[in-house]
């Protein structure tokens, strides 16, 4: 009965996952980032440019670049928490606080005056001073009708204090906001790896060029891989000043040598008039491969770049692709990455040429993670017999067939009970067969002339 009432479930989920894999907005990256606004030490989702605009004003550049090519950023405002919102309060009566704390708050202005279309009622009027949210108005009855209105503020918070009555207000500034904003030190990332572990992201992008601190990210994914079968992408870069420096990109990639991790070498002018290094063009790249289906290539595809920093020589350009650096280079009047490599070149055990390249990779830990993820949610409500197992067996299956025919996977695939382990007491062993497809980025043509 157990498995019947489940037998819907499994199909459905997979089924969902397996169709929105080929939609930009399946893919998920997570980014740490510093400002004066948005939620501290802790993640929040932003699908889109209105939910970006909320959480962090826009004003962001790395999370704007991420969300560039249809990705959901996850933010993460990294504070040393001291940071304080701005405030007008007023005492046994009621404050008016900043939705979030940090400098920010201190642009804020309100205003309390008698309704304009019904005098029983007050308005509540908010405007930023510096133009980047629209003014807004809330028509409340009394306090308690204000706390519930603001809470869709993107600026302020009202709060209830006490009996004492509310009079009218003219604009009046919130103060107080102070800053959380401090160096990232190792110890600080150490407590952000901790608290995002359980998170659900494709792509981290770690803002941090120290080599520690690279190395202990690669760690923690190495881990959360490991033991959590938790799989995602992680992407690093360099030094601002050593940005010009081919050796020192190359040097970085044989550093990190994995399938999961992209070096991006990426740095010079966006198209919006902003010069960025290739620290925030590694957001820019976190958010290209997160947003990107599994059956497209990311080889070739055009980078918002209107001038480099440098412009790579031809055997720059191949020795940089040979270590396994992220480049772009000029093609006619346009730049695109010339080749969409990750850092793996020395090959470990089960791994193959083709695994070097981030379609592939990418391949990979989608199948895994989506499979495993519904395989959670299914854990104890499957009898572990042939009927159980059978049944997510062809749920699989299901899945895969779906992914062949968007060829993110060639149609070879098989899914089955593993041929070496048994399956006994609440532990059940699959094999799964399955080549990911990687696109054509050579063409070699012998013509003889007749």
């Amino acid at each position: 009965m157990s498995i019947q009432r489940n037998r819907p479930g499994a199909y459905v989920e997979l089924h969902a996952k397996a169709l929105a894999r080929v939609t930009p907005a399946s893919g998920r990256v997570l980014l740490p980032y510093q400002s004066e606004w948005g939620k501290p030490n802790l993640a929040v989702d932003m699908a889109d440019d209105t939910e970006r605009l909320a959480e962090s004003g826009k004003q962001v550049d790395v999370l704007e670049l991420a969300g560039e090519n249809g990705a959901t950023v996850v933010g993460y405002r990294v504070t040393n928490g001291q940071e304080l919102p701005a405030l007008y309060s007023l005492q046994d009566s009621y404050a008016v606080e900043a939705r979030y704390p940090g400098t920010r708050g201190n642009d804020f202005e309100f205003m309390i005056r008698t309704s304009l279309i019904d005098a029983t009622k007050k308005e509540i009027l908010v405007r930023d001073t510096k133009g980047i949210y629209d003014n807004e108005t809330f028509l409340v009855a009394d306090k308690a009708a204000a706390v519930s209105a603001t809470e869709r503020s993107n600026m302020i918070r009202f709060k209830d204090l006490g009996a004492v009555a509310w009079a009218d207000v003219a604009f009046t500034p919130l103060t107080g906001g102070t800053s959380g904003t401090a160096t990232i030190t190792p110890a600080d990332w150490s407590r952000i790896f901790n608290r995002i572990d359980g998170l659900l992201f494709d792509v981290f992008y770690l803002p941090s060029t120290d080599k520690a601190v690279q190395a202990a990210a690669k760690q923690w994914l190495l881990d959360r891989r490991t033991k959590a079968r938790r799989l995602a992408q992680l992407v690093v870069a360099g030094e601002a000043a050593k940005d010009g420096d081919i050796e020192a990109h190359n040097e970085r990639s044989r550093s990190m040598n994995a399938r999961w991790v992209i070096n991006s070498s990426l740095a010079g002018e966006h198209s919006n008039g902003k010069t960025y290094d290739s620290v925030a063009w590694a957001a820019w790249v976190a958010g290209l491969i997160a947003g990107t289906p599994a059956n497209k290539s990311l080889t070739g595809v055009k980078v918002p770049m209107t001038a480099a920093k440098v412009d790579w020589s031809h055997s720059e350009v191949l020795k940089g692709l040979a270590e396994g650096t992220l480049m772009a280079t000029r093609d006619g009047y346009d730049y695109i990455i010339e080749s969409a490599v990750n850092t793996l070149t020395t090959l470990g055990d089960g791994e193959r040429e083709d695994f070097g390249k981030i379609r592939v990779s990418m391949t990979i830990d989608q199948l895994l993670n989506d499979i495993y993820s519904t395989g959670k949610k299914y854990r104890g409500k499957l009898d572990n017999d042939k009927d159980g197992r059978g049944l997510f067996i062809a749920a699989v299956l299901e899945y895969l067939k779906i992914r062949a025919q968007q060829k993110a996977i060639a149609d070879t695939y098989s899914f089955g009970e593993s041929a070496t382990q048994t399956s006994d007491f609440d532990y059940a062993y699959f094999d799964l067969l399955a080549k990911p497809l990687d696109a054509i980025e050579i063409f070699n043509i012998n013509w003889e002339v007749a």
